[in-house]
């Protein structure tokens, strides 16, 4: 009986100790596709910027 109550307890606390948010390979590879997204229409918006100060229509 009291080892039982013991050994659920030890249980419980090796359950406790595994990271809250363990980060899986598909969540990276769609953090970084958004990070390359950002980037491309930052740069594009900067380049439609630039065109637009010096009078040339781009579309």
């Amino acid at each position: 009986m009291m080892s039982e109550s013991r050994r659920n307890r030890r249980k419980s606390e090796r359950n406790k100790q595994q990271p809250k948010s363990a980060i899986t390979r598909k969540d990276k590879v769609i953090a970084l596709i958004v990070i390359v997204m950002i980037f491309v229409v930052a740069a594009i918006a900067a380049v439609y910027y630039s065109l637009s100060k010096s009078e040339l229509t781009l579309f």
